[in-house]
């Protein structure tokens, strides 16, 4: 293992501990802070896995093998906890409790799968394509595609999320996080593919491990100078509510004058009614700035992202259109701005806990 290798590794190693003494002492009482506590703890059992794989050979101890793959299996783990970290931080509607068994029934077999070939790869015993595309080829799919989804959370909310800081944290994220990830699977993908072309399993991954010890560590310096931000957000549980931010200053005149223009727009003129509408188009609407108009809704108005603030005004005006008229409800869903009656559905229980056929009968029983 070159000297420099080792230098970068206990640097990453040293400033990934820092970051998770830190949570533990500050943050060990929040969901997100246990969260990235155990991505911490992951990623540092990640990072002395792969070094543990250059020098440990099948004629070594039981232990180094064994302990060698407790490191890299931890390790996997991180893509799962990255995966989670994002719901966590980016989707004001997700919760892990609700996450479907069949999410966890994937994460479980692709660790399991990985573990057997972990096993007799170590040991020297090579078998067909077959057992190599059930256990190599499975699990790095799987855990493949838990970095691409992770990705895909953080960047699907960017234009629609009013918080500014997290739109910034969006990018940190997928740059600092998931892009880590993503070269660790994709790396040992080269890997594993070269095992399922039937080349020998003990072959190297393509990067070398220095530039891999570097990249790490940056990554974890990067975090370091993120550790507050992550803070602040771990505070954040649950739904996002209509309450005003109570650390925003009050609003100006000027604030006054443009939540007025917003509210003009959306209760007079229904824009709402527009399936297409962002916060750039209103914006130019009512003739402001797009971050001006981002700042307004969040700081003043109480919503966290664009989505909520139109599912306010499309549910209330749902609400009274199945109260009072006999409209067919998949109509009155796609009047009000909708796409999709799955869309539609979803908004509308996540307001009123109850079906708008269900709403209709309670509140309108002509209808």
């Amino acid at each position: 293992m070159p000297a420099l290798s080792i230098v970068f590794l206990a640097l990453a190693v040293s400033h990934l501990l820092l970051l998770g003494i830190y949570i533990a002492i500050y943050h060990r009482n929040s969901v997100l802070g246990v969260l990235v506590g155990c991505l911490i703890l992951s990623l540092v059992a990640g990072l002395l896995g792969e070094e543990l794989n250059t020098v440990v050979r099948p004629s070594s101890g039981t232990f180094a093998i064994y302990l060698t793959m407790a490191f890299n299996r931890i390790g996997n783990l991180s893509v799962l906890l990255t995966w989670l970290i994002a719901l966590k931080l980016f989707d004001d509607d997700s919760e892990i409790r609700q996450i479907h068994s069949s999410v966890w029934i994937l994460a479980i077999t692709a660790l399991i799968g990985r573990s057997i070939g972990s096993y007799y790869a170590n040991y020297g015993i090579e078998f067909g394509t077959l057992f190599n595309l059930v256990t190599w080829g499975y699990s790095q799919a799987v855990l493949f595609g838990f970095s691409l989804a992770s990705i895909y959370i953080a960047v699907k909310g960017y234009r629609s999320d009013l918080v500014l800081e997290r739109r910034k944290e969006r990018v940190i994220f997928v740059l600092c996080v998931a892009v880590l990830l993503i070269l660790m699977a994709g790396n040992r993908g080269v890997w594993v593919l070269t095992t399922l072309a039937g080349e020998s399993i003990f072959r190297g991954p393509p990067l070398p491990e220095i530039a891999y010890s570097i990249y790490a560590y940056f990554v974890t310096v990067a975090l370091i100078l993120w550790k507050f931000r992550v803070a602040n957000l771990s505070t954040k549980e649950g739904k996002a509510k209509q309450t005003a931010n109570p650390n925003a200053q009050q609003p100006n005149e000027l604030d006054q004058e443009l939540m007025t223009s917003i509210r003009a727009a959306m209760e007079d003129e229904k824009l709402y009614h527009q399936s297409n509408l962002t916060v750039a188009r209103l914006a130019e609407h009512v003739a402001s700035q797009e971050y001006l108009v981002r700042r307004a809704i969040n700081n003043h108005m109480g919503y966290r992202n664009f989505s909520d603030f139109l599912n306010h005004y499309r549910i209330d005006e749902t609400s009274r259109l199945l109260a009072e008229t006999n409209e067919p409800i998949s109509n009155v869903g796609f009047d009000v701005g909708y796409t999709s009656l799955s869309s539609f559905y979803k908004a509308f229980k996540a307001k009123h806990a109850i079906t708008p056929k269900k709403y209709r009968a309670l509140h309108n029983p002509n209808g």
